[in-house]
C-alpha cells in the first residue's frame, strides 16, 4: 500500500511552462509560455495588454464569458499580441498573419491559455501590494511621534519636607 507522502512530486518542466499543442493550418505546434527573458524584451507590448485588462472588472474575466471578453481584449490590441503570438509558437509574424480566421482565433485562444499567468499576476499586483501594506499596517494613520520626556529623579523633585 502506497503513503501519502510516497506520491511522486512532478518537478517535470509541463508544470514550469505551460506549453500547449494544436494543429494549425496543417502544421503541428507547440506553443509555450513566454520565458522570462522574452517577457522583459516584450515588456512594452506585454505592459499595454495588461493595462488593458486592468480596465475590465475583474468579475467580467471569470466564467464561461471570460474567454470572450480576453479575446476581445486581445483582439483590440492585435498589433501587439501577433508578434507575441509568434515567438510562442517558434513561427514568423507573417505565417501567423496569413492564417485563417478560424486558426487564427484558435491560436489566439491557446496563446492566451499558455501565458494567462503573466496577465493574471499583473492583474493582481496591486491587490497583493495594497493587502500587504494594509496588514503591516502602513496605509493607516502614519504614528504620532513619542514626547520626548526628560525622567526627573525623585532627588530633584521639590519635596514637601
Amino acid at each position: 500500500m502506497k503513503k501519502p507522502n510516497d506520491t511522486p512530486v512532478d518537478d517535470s518542466l509541463e508544470v514550469l511552462f505551460p506549453d500547449r499543442r494544436l494543429t494549425v493550418g496543417g502544421e503541428d505546434l507547440v506553443v509555450r509560455e513566454l520565458t522570462f527573458e522574452e517577457q522583459l524584451t516584450h515588456h512594452a507590448a506585454l505592459k499595454a495588454i495588461a493595462e488593458a485588462f486592468l480596465q475590465v472588472p475583474r468579475e467580467h474575466l471569470e466564467g464561461v464569458e471570460g474567454a470572450t471578453i480576453a479575446l476581445d481584449v486581445l483582439t483590440e490590441h492585435w498589433k501587439l499580441v501577433l508578434p507575441l503570438i509568434a515567438v510562442s509558437c517558434g513561427k514568423a509574424d507573417g505565417w501567423v498573419r496569413s492564417l485563417r480566421p478560424s486558426d487564427g482565433e484558435s491560436l489566439m485562444l491557446v496563446w492566451w491559455a499558455a501565458n494567462q499567468g503573466f496577465f493574471v499576476r499583473r492583474l493582481w499586483r496591486p491587490i497583493v501590494v495594497a493587502q500587504a501594506l494594509q496588514q503591516r499596517g502602513v496605509e493607516s494613520s502614519p504614528a504620532s511621534s513619542q514626547q520626548d520626556t526628560s525622567a526627573t529623579s525623585s532627588a530633584a523633585t521639590p519635596s514637601d519636607s
